[in-house]
C-alpha cells in the first residue's frame, strides 16, 4: 500500500501529469463549446490527450531545472495559443485553421485583423478562463512539481506505456469505427480539418495535419486514388428532373445565336424537335491515358472516372449557344437579402429567369477562395491542408473546364475584373490559369474610391467597377466577363464598412438589428450593379443575348443571426443555413421554375451545357441542374441532401424514408466526389486529357 501511495504521489507532481490534465481541459472546454456530447468521441479525445500529455511532459522532465521551467512555460503558452486560434478562427470564418496550411492564411489574418479583435471580446471569458493551466503552473506548479529526473527504467516504461496507450486508442476506433467520417478513417486518411477536431480533438487534429504538411514538403501528398467501390445500386426510385422542373414556354428567341433567331423566326417548323438525350462526355481513351501517364495515381483515377455517371444532354443543352456570358461571383450574398421593393432588379433576374428553388451554398475550407475555386473550376475544395486555388497556381494545374478557358475555346473575348487587390489570394497567379489573361483589380489597371484624405475606402463599390469595365467590352462579342464582386464584405456594421455607411438610409425602419441592416445596405450595392449592367446591355441592343449568372463565394458564415432575421425564423446550421440564390437570367426569356436541390458545384457544368461548350460530366464534382440526374447537395462537413433525404455527417441522422442501400450509395457517391476532386488537384490529372478536348472554332 505504501508503495502505491509513493506511485500516485510520483505521478502527481510529475510534469506527465501536470501536461495530461492541462490538454484534458483545454480539449473538453473545447469540444462542448462546440459539439454534442458523444461517449465515443470523448473518450478518444481524453486518450489522445493522456498521450501527449505524457510525450511533452518526458521532455520536460529530461530537463535540468531552469530549462524545464523555460520548457513549461513556452510550451504551455504555444498550447494556449493554438487552442485560442481555433476558437477565434472558427467563430469569424465557422471553421478550423489547418496548420499545414496556415502560411497560405496570410491575406486573412491581414484583412481580418478588426474582425479578429472583436472575436476575441466576444470569447474573453473563454480565452481568460484558458489561462488556469499557465498561472497555476506559474503561481504552484513550477514549486510542487517534481525537480528531480526519472530514473531510465521509468523513461523506458513511459515510452513503452506511449505505444500501448497508443494501439489501445487505435483499438478503441476500430472497435467504434463507423466507416463514414469516423476517427480511424479521418487518421488514415487526413482530409478535413473540421471532423478531424469533432472526432479526435484539437492535438491529435494538429498532429496529422502537420504530418501532411511534412508529406507535401516532400513531394508525398498526392492523392493515389481511394474510391469507394459501389456494389453498382443504382436508387432508380427516385424523382427525376423531368417531376421537378416546371417549365416554361420558351420562345424560338430563347435558343441559338441571334442569326439562328432570326431564321428561326422566319421558318415554319413542321417536325417535332428531336431532343438529343445522350451522355455528355468526351471521347477520351482513359486506357491511353494510363499508358502516357504511367502512374498509379492517374491510373486509379481514369479507372474510377470511366466508371462514373454521367448527366446527359437535355432540351436546354445549348439554349444559350453563342449568347454573351457574364458570370459574377458576389461576395458574401445571400438570397434572403431578395426583396421585391428594396431590390427590383435582383428580384426580376431572380424570378423571370432560371428559378431554383432548392439551391445551397456550402461554406467550403478558405471561406471566399474555397467558394470562388467551387463556382470557377467545379471541384470540391479541400477541407485542410491548403486552400484549392493556391494549390493549383503552385503547381500550374490545367483547368480547361472553367468558363474562362472553354470561353476561349468557343473563340469568346474573356474579361475578369475584381474591385479589391487584384494580387490577393495570389489570384494574379491562379485566375489567367482559369482563362483570364486579362485579369484586372485594384492595383494592376480598375481605379479605386477613396476618403477625402486619400485613404482607399473599404470595401470598395461593385457599382463603380461596372461603371469603369462596361465600355472595356461591351462592342467585343461574342463576350465572357468575369466579375469577382467585394462590397458584401464583413464586418457588417455602420462604423467601418463603407458601402453600410453609404446606405443606411435605405435600411433605418427595417426590423432587424444593426449587424443585419448593416448587411442588408452594403449589398444594395450589388443591386446598384445590377441594375446599372442591365441598362447599359438594353442600351446598347445586347440584353436579350447576353447570359448573366451569379452566384455567392458564401453566406455570410460569420453571423447566423444576420440569415436567421432575414428568413424570419431560427435555420437549422447543418442545412438550411446555407440555402441560397443562384440567378441565371437572359432578358425576354421565360421562367423555369426547378425544385430539384443544387449547390454551387453544379453551377459551371449547368453553365456549360446551357451554352452549348463540350465538356465532360464525369470530370467535375457537381452535376449540370436541368439533366435528369437526381440532384445531390454536399457539405463541407460530409453531410449531404438529395431530393428524397437528407443525411447529418456529425449525428448519422437521417430525414426521409429511404432504405439503408440508398444512404450507402450516396455515402459513397460523397466520399468519391470529395476524394476524386483532390486527386485531380494534385496529381494536375487535367493536362492527360486536354488532346481529347474540342476547339469550339473548329
Amino acid at each position: 500500500m505504501y508503495r502505491i501511495k509513493e506511485i500516485l504521489k510520483d505521478i502527481l507532481v510529475s510534469y506527465e501529469f501536470y501536461f495530461s490534465v492541462s490538454l484534458i481541459y483545454f480539449e473538453l472546454f473545447f469540444h462542448f463549446m462546440r459539439f454534442d456530447f458523444n461517449v465515443t468521441d470523448t473518450l478518444t479525445i481524453v486518450l489522445f490527450s493522456i498521450c501527449f500529455g505524457v510525450v511533452i511532459g518526458i521532455v520536460a522532465s529530461l530537463l535540468r531545472k531552469k530549462g524545464r521551467v523555460i520548457y513549461t512555460v513556452i510550451v504551455s503558452i504555444l498550447i494556449y495559443l493554438y487552442f485560442i486560434a481555433q476558437l477565434i478562427y472558427n467563430y469569424v470564418f465557422n471553421s478550423y485553421l489547418s496548420i499545414s496550411g496556415v502560411g497560405e492564411m496570410t491575406n486573412q489574418a491581414v484583412d481580418f485583423r478588426v474582425v479578429v479583435f472583436h472575436a476575441i471580446i466576444a470569447k474573453l471569458p473563454v480565452v481568460l478562463l484558458w489561462l488556469i493551466p499557465l498561472l497555476f503552473y506559474i503561481i504552484i506548479g513550477r514549486k510542487i512539481l517534481s525537480d528531480e529526473r526519472h530514473k531510465l527504467t521509468v523513461y523506458l516504461f513511459q515510452l513503452l506505456y506511449v505505444v500501448i496507450f497508443g494501439f489501445y486508442i487505435y483499438l478503441f476506433l476500430f472497435a467504434n469505427d463507423s466507416g463514414y467520417n469516423s476517427g480511424l478513417s479521418l487518421i488514415s486518411s487526413y482530409d478535413s480539418v473540421d471532423k478531424s477536431i469533432e472526432k479526435l480533438g484539437v492535438m491529435e487534429s494538429a498532429f496529422l495535419d502537420a504530418e501532411y504538411g511534412v508529406k507535401r514538403l516532400l513531394g508525398l501528398d498526392k492523392e493515389t486514388g481511394d474510391f469507394a467501390r459501389n456494389t453498382g445500386y443504382r436508387p432508380d426510385e427516385v424523382k427525376k428532373a423531368d417531376d421537378l422542373i416546371e417549365k416554361g414556354t420558351r420562345s424560338d428567341a430563347d435558343k441559338g445565336t441571334p442569326t439562328d433567331v432570326a431564321e428561326k423566326i422566319t421558318e415554319e417548323v413542321t417536325t417535332e424537335e428531336v431532343i438529343d438525350t445522350s451522355p455528355n462526355v468526351l471521347n477520351i481513351d482513359f486506357d491511353k491515358v494510363n499508358e502516357t501517364a504511367g502512374s498509379e495515381s492517374i491510373t486509379a483515377i481514369s479507372d474510377y472516372l470511366k466508371t462514373a455517371q454521367p448527366t446527359n444532354k437535355n432540351e436546354y443543352t445549348g439554349m444559350f449557344e453563342g449568347y454573351n456570358l457574364i458570370f459574377i461571383v458576389a461576395e458574401g450574398f445571400d438570397g434572403y437579402v431578395i426583396d421585391p421593393t428594396r431590390t427590383p432588379t435582383l428580384y426580376k433576374m431572380a424570378h423571370q429567369g432560371f428559378c431554383f428553388n432548392n439551391f445551397y451554398t456550402p461554406l467550403w475550407y478558405g471561406s471566399t477562395s474555397g467558394g470562388e475555386y467551387a463556382d470557377l473550376v467545379g471541384l470540391m475544395p479541400r477541407n485542410g491542408g491548403y486552400l484549392s486555388m493556391k494549390r493549383a497556381g503552385d503547381i500550374q494545374g490545367s483547368l480547361p473546364f472553367t468558363l474562362g478557358n472553354q470561353a476561349k475555346r468557343n473563340g469568346y473575348n474573356v474579361f475578369a475584373f475584381h474591385d479589391n487587390s487584384y494580387s490577393y489570394y495570389n489570384r494574379n497567379i491562379t485566375h489567367p490559369l482559369l482563362g483570364y489573361d486579362n485579369w484586372t483589380g485594384i492595383g494592376n489597371g480598375l481605379p479605386y474610391e477613396s476618403y477625402d484624405n486619400g485613404k482607399p475606402i473599404w470595401p470598395q463599390s461593385d457599382l463603380l467597377m461596372e461603371e469603369n469595365t462596361f465600355e472595356l467590352y461591351k462592342d467585343k462579342e461574342p463576350f465572357h466577363t468575369y466579375y469577382l464582386t467585394v462590397s458584401g464584405h464583413l464586418e457588417y456594421n455602420f462604423g467601418g464598412n463603407a458601402m453600410s455607411m453609404r446606405h443606411k438610409d435605405l435600411v433605418d425602419d427595417l426590423p432587424y438589428g444593426d449587424e443585419t441592416k448593416a448587411y442588408v445596405a452594403c449589398q444594395y450595392e450589388l443591386e446598384l450593379m445590377l441594375d446599372a449592367l442591365l441598362s447599359d446591355l438594353k442600351k446598347e441592343g445586347i440584353s436579350e443575348h447576353t447570359v448573366i449568372a451569379l452566384v455567392a463565394d458564401h453566406i455570410p458564415y460569420n453571423s447566423k443571426t444576420v440569415v436567421d432575421e432575414l428568413a424570419g425564423k431560427s435555420l437549422d446550421s447543418t442545412f438550411e443555413w446555407h440555402k441560397n440564390t443562384f440567378i441565371l437570367y437572359c432578358d425576354g426569356m421565360d421562367r423555369v421554375s426547378v425544385n430539384k436541390v443544387a449547390m454551387s458545384l453544379d453551377v459551371l457544368p449547368t453553365i456549360s451545357n446551357l451554352m452549348g461548350f463540350d465538356y465532360d460530366s464525369r470530370l467535375l464534382a457537381g452535376q449540370d441542374i436541368l439533366s435528369d440526374n437526381e440532384g445531390l447537395v454536399i457539405f463541407n462537413d460530409g453531410s449531404f441532401m438529395t431530393d428524397s433525404c437528407r443525411f447529418n455527417a456529425s449525428t448519422g441522422e437521417v430525414t426521409g424514408n429511404m432504405d439503408q442501400d440508398y444512404i450507402d450509395y450516396y455515402m459513397d457517391v460523397v466520399k468519391n466526389k470529395k476524394n476524386v476532386s483532390d486527386a485531380i488537384l494534385t496529381n494536375n490529372y487535367y493536362k492527360y486529357i486536354e488532346e481529347y478536348i474540342p476547339n469550339g472554332q473548329d
